[in-house]
């Protein structure tokens, strides 16, 4: 078996040559092969044979897992993203919005600490801090006291939101991903909208702290799972332990393989705000974030509408939202199984697989945004049949979820080893413009009305179009070229 130092690259190395495949380890470290210049990995999914090798490379752990076991794994992840979106919605108001802003950024911190420390030390310790900051929101017993409970909430459910992505692609080979993907996250698309649904109940038959000891109890179950079922699955983790156990075992130093702590530490934290300045990452995200942003615009405002317009009570409205909600499943999951479907279907016709190929669904996806916009706005406008109205969220609901997961899926391909990190990047804009949108929603509202309100938000979900275009037409060189400026 070949030395270990031969099988993966320190965290510190960064810099592979994008165009020779999918994080494939060199078997030399020469540094002259490894790391000609200093500049973060770009995959590119040539073969499935590549990508096979180079999990392999990064570790046989992954390999040992059962199928059944790797979506056991997956759903309790998938859980921990969960507790995220239904905390922020199921209490709304002003809170809504500051767990949305909170949760923007906190994610960049999971995931440079998985990437240092493991997945498995992220998703106990945040859960637990959601747990504990959970049960100070329901003794709380002033406004100060809540709004710091709120803030911390915010802080622990946020970390499975860019954490899971590297999990899935820890798990899970390319032609695997997509379905897991979607599955994965149907939490920030499902939440929102069942949040508002459980909270308005609660609520109304038990009380608002009941709320929170409702999340408390579902929080405490998921640390139970996550303490007692999730493994660690990160490989280059693995590696090091595994590593620092052979050296150990040779009697020679356990710290030799380690970069300094500070000078690591710095970059582990900086990489997410790196990835912030790379336009392939904007672009391929802009137009999820723009999705998520004007689906915040719609929900927000959907009680006020559906009350004044049909006369909707609260239960009835409710029972509103499960139409959006239904079409972020079908989409998400549906998008999921389009991609794995593509990438078999390249392999069977012998053509390069690249992660510009995952992008093909998202021209269906924006389609769809525009057509449930349009729908939505204009005919709550009109007051036309509530059954057209709620058709046009279904449809809104559908075309988010054909959005995010190619969108997602994308990323990850193109930086598989730092999957955490870009994707937390990436939840970065989708949170604010979540966080943003329903402060403007009452006053664009009350000035234009829902028909040309939602007439602006499909001429901007088109014009996002532009995006999607530019990636898949020079998505490579913008990567190859932003790895070599930003040497």
């Amino acid at each position: 078996m070949a030395p270990l130092s031969q099988q993966v690259v320190d965290d510190s190395d960064e810099c592979a040559d994008p165009h020779q495949g999918s994080l494939s380890a060199p078997t030399s470290l020469d540094p002259s092969i490894i790391c000609p210049e200093k500049y973060i990995v770009d995959c590119n999914l040539q073969n499935e044979s590549e990508n096979n090798s180079s999990m392999e490379s990064l570790g046989p752990y992954r390999s040992t897992f059962s199928s059944t076991r790797r979506w056991f794994i997956l759903l309790i992840v998938a859980l921990q993203g969960f507790l995220g979106p239904l905390s922020s919605s199921i209490y709304v108001g002003l809170k809504f919005n500051m767990s949305s802003v909170y949760g923007s950024y906190k994610p960049m911190m999971w995931a440079a600490l998985s990437e240092r420390y493991g997945r498995r030390f992220v998703y106990i310790g945040a859960t637990f801090i959601y747990v504990g900051s959970t049960v100070g929101c329901a003794l709380s017993s002033n406004i100060g006291l809540f709004v710091a409970m709120r803030a911390l909430q915010a802080v622990g459910a946020s970390a499975a939101q860019a954490v899971g992505a590297g999990t899935v692609s820890d798990l899970f080979m390319v032609h695997e991903r997509g379905n897991a993907m979607g599955l994965f996250f149907l939490g920030p698309l499902v939440g929102p909208v069942v949040g508002p649904i459980a909270g308005g109940y609660i609520s109304e038959y038990l009380g608002w702290n009941y709320i929170f000891w409702f999340l408390s109890i579902m929080g405490a179950f998921i640390l139970i799972l996550l303490v007692f079922f999730l493994p660690e699955t990160s490989p280059i983790i693995i590696k090091k332990r595994v590593e620092a156990k052979q050296r150990l075992s040779e009697s020679q130093s356990t710290t030799e393989y380690k970069s300094p702590p500070h000078e690591q530490l710095m970059t582990t934290f900086m990489r997410p705000f790196r990835f912030l300045c790379k336009p392939v990452v904007l672009l391929v995200s802009l137009p999820y974030a723009l999705a998520y942003g004007f689906m915040y615009f719609m929900i927000s405002s959907l009680p006020h509408q559906l009350a004044y317009k049909y006369g909707f009570s609260s239960s009835q409205i409710g029972l509103a939202y499960l139409a959006n909600g239904l079409g972020n499943v079908v989409g998400a999951v549906g998008s999921g199984k389009y991609a794995d479907w593509l990438l078999k279907k390249l392999d069977t016709k012998q053509q390069e697989r690249t992660p510009e190929a995952r992008l093909s669904p998202m021209w269906l996806g924006i389609s769809l945004l525009v057509v449930g916009e349009l729908v939505y706005g204009w005919c709550v406008s009109k007051t036309i049949h509530i059954g057209v109205v709620l058709t046009g969220l279904f449809i809104f609901g559908l075309g988010v979820g054909v959005v995010q997961t190619p969108s997602n899926l994308y990323l990850v391909d193109a930086y598989q080893e730092y999957s955490a990190s870009v994707i937390s990047a990436s939840n970065l804009l989708r949170c604010t413009m979540a966080a943003c949108t329903p402060l403007l929603a009452p006053t664009i509202l009350r000035s234009i009305g829902s028909g040309w309100a939602m007439t602006i938000l499909a001429s901007l979900t088109l014009m996002s179009t532009g995006c999607v275009f530019s990636v898949s037409r020079w998505g490579e060189n913008m990567r190859y070229k932003y790895a070599k400026d930003h040497s």
